[in-house]
């Protein structure tokens, strides 16, 4: 009779177990932990729209992508992130290890030159680093015309400029030079030429506001924050004439995250045709990737902008070395 009970009891237990594993695995699909560096409102935005059209309870951590990038390291024997929001194509690249490649059926509306070629990246925006100026304080005529215009003696102490080591579209910006002035010494000495005239702030988002509030007549950013600025008009885009990069911006799947079909869902999202019309409707200044949808009218057009060739598997080659090199040269000219 104890022996039928405990057996009993056993099976139970087993059941219980089995009932709350099923549960727990049910639960899972249900959840979505986004690690975001973008934009906080986009970010919150599509989190949101994505979150009630599947169901799905989506959280958010907002940081640099450099102090993600780290977060996600340090956790990697247990994820707790199940995307990675943040950075460029090369992002993903650079820390293989951390993420999981994956190729979302969304990718064949895609614009090749988009796609990521190694798997990581879900490219659902395409970003170019500019160079913005208040209208107030700078003269169309007074218009820096290529990056290394920014190291003439005049900007001294007037261009502001992200950390590459916490920014993202800082560091996109330091390989951009290194691609066109040269990735040698000659490169890095026009680098440390420009660096001398910035103030180097530890956000992104500061360089665009202040510029925007005019503490700054100049300032190095990403496209779409200054486009907001120009829409308000309050400052201007210069596109270098040696060019930049266009590249896609990121989003990564975790390595072994906790909700990966839930992951992948989001991928999958993003570059859907719906989720690209509200990123042209609702952040005028990202431009789309999906083939068959415009960005703003008022957006320069890409090809009247020059563009480099951006080697992104250099520059997650490189990602370290590059950082370590910029950061003493930072300690040098701050």
């Amino acid at each position: 009779m104890n022996k039928s009970f405990a057996r009993l009891a056993g099976a139970a237990a087993m059941i219980l177990a089995l009932s709350l594993g099923t549960a727990v695995a049910q639960e899972h699909e249900d959840k979505l932990v986004i690690y975001a560096s973008h934009p906080s409102e986009m970010v919150d935005f599509f989190a949101d729209s994505f979150g009630k059209k599947y169901g799905i309870d989506v959280s958010t951590v907002k940081a640099g992508t450099g102090e993600l990038l780290n977060r996600i390291k340090a956790e990697a024997d247990r994820p707790a992130a199940d995307v990675l929001w943040g950075g460029f194509s090369d992002t993903g690249g650079s820390m293989p290890e951390l993420f999981e490649p994956y190729k979302s059926p969304e990718l064949e509306n895609i614009d090749p030159r988009m796609r990521d070629a190694k798997g990581y990246n879900t490219p659902f925006a395409a970003s170019l680093m500019v160079i913005m100026a208040n209208r107030e304080m700078v003269k169309p005529e007074d218009h820096p015309k290529d990056w290394k215009d920014l190291a003439d003696p005049k900007w001294k102490g007037k261009v502001v400029h992200a950390d590459p080591s916490k920014s993202s579209s800082a560091l996109a910006a330091l390989n951009t030079w290194l691609m066109i002035y040269g990735r040698d010494q000659a490169g890095w000495d026009v680098v440390e030429k420009m660096t001398e005239n910035m103030n180097i702030v530890l956000k992104s988002s500061l360089v665009f506001q202040q510029v925007g509030r005019g503490e700054y007549p100049i300032g190095v950013t990403y496209e779409e924050a200054a486009f907001n600025y120009v829409l308000a008009d309050a400052a201007d885009i210069i596109y270098p004439a040696d060019g930049t990069l266009a590249q896609p911006e990121g989003m990564f799947i975790v390595k072994d995250s906790p909700d990966p079909k839930a992951a992948k869902l989001f991928a999958d999202y993003l570059l859907s045709e719906e989720a690209q019309k509200l990123l042209v409707e609702h952040f005028p200044g990202r431009r789309p990737t999906r083939t068959g949808i415009e960005a703003h009218p008022k957006m320069t057009p890409l090809a009247d902008i020059v563009t480099i060739d951006y080697d992104s598997d250099w520059a997650a080659e490189h990602r370290a070395e590059t950082l370590e090199t910029m950061q003493k040269i930072i300690r040098r000219t701050q």
